[in-house]
């Protein structure tokens, strides 16, 4: 008789530190919640799981035949060790600035980004003249390379670091 009270007793302990539990995870979350909405940062800007909108503006060269009628791309590498990779729009003729808007996870601070042309299209090569995106509060500028993509109609790419 002695060895069920016991168990009842156990079971009864167990019972009330599992259910005790749950609210106080809630106070910990809705308490750490609370915080970051009020301080001067955002949800956003520390949650690497929340979607950001990325800014990516292309200035195509103002040389003749800069500009190109190749589909173009861009992969954008973040801080928080993820990426990114969308089509860009725009014309890209020569002198003109084209923006596409990139909404994706939290990526952090762009490290680096690779552009790429599929050589497609009437006079397909392309010279850039630099690249800027803005997220996260931040823009990043990145030169263009010292080269013509896509120049012959080949595919082509080339990775660039802030400058």
């Amino acid at each position: 008789m002695k060895k069920v009270s016991l168990l009842a007793s156990v079971a009864m302990l167990i019972s009330s530190v599992a259910f005790a539990a749950p609210s106080f995870a809630d106070q910990v979350t809705s308490d750490t919640y609370s915080s970051l909405q009020d301080s001067t940062r955002s949800i956003e800007s520390v949650t690497p799981f929340a979607n950001v909108e990325y800014v990516v503006t292309v200035n195509t060269a103002n040389l003749k035949d800069a500009g190109t009628d190749s589909n173009i791309s861009i992969t954008l590498y973040g801080s928080n060790g993820d990426y990114a990779t969308a089509t860009l729009n725009g014309s890209f003729e020569q002198g003109d600035s084209d923006t596409t808007r990139i909404s994706t996870s939290n990526l952090g601070d762009i490290r680096k980004i690779t552009i790429r042309t599929d050589g497609s299209g009437y006079k397909p090569g392309w010279k850039i003249a630099n690249v800027k995106i803005s997220g996260n509060g931040k823009t990043f500028s990145f030169a263009g390379p010292n080269r013509w993509l896509g120049d012959g109609g080949s595919a082509d790419s080339e990775t660039l670091f802030p400058s």
